[in-house]
């Protein structure tokens, strides 16, 4: 007599439907996603963090000739005060906020007369100072190439500038190696930029 196999149990076609459809169960299914989600959102955190200021600031270079003195020849008034607290207020952040700052670049350029360059200087460094802080290099140009009407100076790698942006205030000066005043009343315009990584609630 012929007799049919035995019907599988409720139990076992539950499982193998299981592992057809390949469904997961529901913890680990939201765990993944969790994850997912989390590793979506550090590229946000990374360009939320990181913020970019720009201080900038003129110099009069007056003309005279090779015998004069050239002290403060790179003194930008606007770099004898900064403070940084209306560009933090206008990104949504406060000095409290600041994790560290970092110098990205430190630029000089002729910006006047037409003709001009830097070849009344042979050398430029600057320094950050600030109340109850040492005086700190920044930046440096052991060498001002001939005829050159813009600068880019050596940044100064591993300078965390958080003391000094957090302070009142911060004052950014310079020392210079001259070969003479220029022939004309020279402007020089500095643009210095930085990298202020800020905290972010939940990044």
């Amino acid at each position: 007599m012929n007799s049919s196999p035995p019907s599988p149990s409720p139990v076992a076609s539950s499982r193998r439907s299981s592992r057809r459809d390949g469904r997961r169960p529901l913890g680990e299914a939201l765990a993944r996603a969790a994850s997912i989600l989390g590793l979506c959102a550090l590229p946000m955190c990374d360009s939320l963090d990181n913020i970019d200021v720009e201080v900038g600031g003129t110099a009069v270079v007056p003309a005279g000739t090779i015998i004069d003195d050239l002290l403060g020849v790179l003194d930008f008034d606007a770099f004898q005060n900064i403070d940084l607290s209306a560009e933090f207020e206008n990104q949504g952040v406060t000095k409290d906020d600041v994790d560290s700052v970092h110098l990205v670049a430190f630029t000089l350029r002729v910006e006047s007369p037409e003709g001009g360059s830097f070849d009344f200087l042979s050398s430029a460094s600057f320094f950050v100072e600030a109340e109850g802080q040492p005086r700190v290099l920044i930046a440096k140009l052991d060498e001002v190439p001939r005829g050159a009407r813009e600068l880019s100076m050596e940044v100064i790698e591993g300078v965390d500038l958080k003391p000094y942006v957090v302070a009142p205030s911060m004052t950014i000066t310079s020392e210079a190696g001259v070969s003479g005043r220029p022939d004309e009343a020279t402007t020089v315009a500095a643009d210095v930029l930085l990298d202020v990584d800020v905290a972010v609630p939940g990044c």
